[in-house]
């Protein structure tokens, strides 16, 4: 199978007071394995809501997604949890760091979600903290960093449990033009270093969807 993602037919709305807004009506897509693709279009076009859809964090009203072979809107609440724990990686624009917990801790965390034990989740998330550049910041708190190297760190966490399907929304959005430039770098290092990684990335920018092998307009 050479598809990561398959969307057939998919359609999302919801409802305010007593009338019905339609945010993705039959909407068809296929990604490949290992493709970069970006989603770009207007605020209110749909794109984080499609991001949610496809990482269970929200249930379609109908159609299908198929990660990898799973249709995960066919799964119970309890089976997309565990899915979404050991096979897809979230980036979000606000990073999503926990203020109490360090660089080191906020990297680990996320195998809580997966199978790793706590040694291995330790060793696994010094590896990559080293690999994006964060080795010498490992036990300084959020407050403590830069966006970029917020950002840096959510990226580390997003790949703790070896995904299949990197999910991200606007990972560029909150830095500046220097900083996002040298995230966009890392994405492209990261495909380089593992060329079965599919990503999915929400843009405002078209010239960020030109970097993609492959993009959607909403």
């Amino acid at each position: 199978m050479n598809n990561m993602l398959e969307i057939k037919d998919l359609c999302h709305s919801y409802r305010i007071g007593d009338k019905t807004l339609d945010i993705i009506k039959n909407f068809n897509f296929t990604l490949e394995k290992g493709k970069w693709c970006c989603v770009y279009g207007a605020s209110g076009s749909g794109k984080t809501t499609l991001l949610n859809l496809i990482g269970t964090l929200e249930k379609p009203c109908s159609g299908s997604i198929t990660i990898n072979g799973t249709d995960v809107a066919a799964l119970s609440r309890r089976n997309a949890a565990k899915f979404r724990g050991e096979n897809i990686g979230f980036i979000f624009q606000s990073y999503h760091l926990i203020n109490e917990l360090n660089v080191l801790e906020n990297t680990a965390f996320a195998a809580s979600f997966g199978t790793l034990g706590s040694a291995e989740a330790n060793r696994k998330a010094k590896e990559l903290l080293e690999a994006v550049g964060l080795k010498e910041r490992m036990h300084h708190h959020p407050s403590e960093l830069s966006g970029g190297e917020r950002q840096r760190c959510a990226i580390a966490r997003s790949l703790m449990n070896s995904p299949q399907l990197l999910l991200a929304d606007e990972p560029t959005g909150n830095l500046d033009e220097k900083t996002g430039k040298e995230i966009l770098e890392l994405f492209t290092e990261l495909r380089r270093q593992n060329p079965e990684l599919t990503i999915l990335m929400i843009t405002h920018n078209p010239e960020i969807a030109k970097l993609a092998d492959q993009t959607i307009h909403l």
